[in-house]
């Protein structure tokens, strides 16, 4: 029997129109009534995933920015909080520098309330369309680095995937005590997010502390998602699910692959594995 269902958000809860269909809130609704836990497991900040899950009836703390926070929603307050060192941050910006890359800093944890850019690549419609669904939290500055006064929660840059990949090693060569987190971008699959987290914070890992807080085994979880971050939490999951639209690396590692977002997949598997 599986006692917590954690499901990743972009493209896995959200369709191509970005919005929760009729079916998926009920299927999450059924599980809920079936005294299963079901929760978010996203690599969004909490003011994000709050906004697009009101309608889902999640009833165990959330895990965010990709297993940095476990925050517990209705009694407003953080279950588990790791931040980047603010030495790390500064280190991370030089180095993308150096890549030709534009650093994005976000500030710290629980809120997470605004992030900091100073150049973009004005070909990159994937960070346009990103600062342009989060108006009232971006910010252009002269100079990120003089916004990194204490630890953040993240550093990340946007670019084609081709580039990423490519810089992804000695990206993590170069910055030791972080894990890098690469993530295809839901605006445009053209484009990869790469983002520098605390040292052992992943989606992974935010389960594992998650199913602590719980008293639940790891064997009882089921996790759904489709994207590069998904893949820890697809590994340590008793039953790790790939949505059909998911990357092929993450279809590869799941134990199962579900319809796609826009087939409803994750009420498929609820259908499937809750009766």
């Amino acid at each position: 029997m599986y006692r917590l269902i954690a499901l990743d958000i972009d493209g896995t809860l959200l369709n191509s129109r970005g919005r929760l269909t009729d079916a998926t809130v009920a299927a999450v609704q059924h599980a809920a009534n079936r005294g299963v836990y079901v929760t978010v497991c996203t690599g969004r900040s909490l003011w994000s995933a709050v906004s697009v899950v009101q309608r889902l009836s999640l009833n165990a703390p959330y895990v965010l920015n990709n297993g940095a926070l476990i925050y517990d929603v209705p009694f407003n307050r953080a279950r588990y909080i790791q931040h980047l060192p603010k030495q790390l941050a500064k280190k991370s910006v030089k180095l993308f520098r150096s890549l030709g890359l534009h650093p994005i800093v976000y500030g710290p944890l629980p809120e997470v309330q605004y992030f900091y850019y100073d150049a973009f690549d004005p070909d990159n419609n994937s960070f346009k369309d990103y600062a342009t669904k989060n108006v009232d939290r971006v910010h252009k500055v002269d100079d990120v680095s003089n916004f990194i006064l204490q630890d953040v929660t993240c550093v990340s840059c946007d670019d084609h995937i081709e580039r990423i990949k490519a810089k992804e090693s000695y990206i993590k060569q170069q910055l030791p005590g972080t894990t890098i987190t690469l993530e295809i971008s839901p605006w445009d699959q053209r484009y990869c997010h790469v983002t520098v987290m605390p040292a052992g914070v992943t989606k992974g890992n935010g389960l594992r502390q998650l199913s602590l807080l719980l008293g639940i085994e790891l064997a009882e979880v089921i996790a759904i998602g489709d994207n590069l971050n998904d893949l820890e939490m697809l590994t340590v999951a008793g039953l790790g699910v790939a949505m059909g639209n998911g990357t092929p690396e993450v279809k590869e590692q799941a134990n199962y692959i579900t319809t796609s977002v826009d087939e409803e997949g994750v009420a498929r598997v609820i259908e499937r594995y809750i009766p």
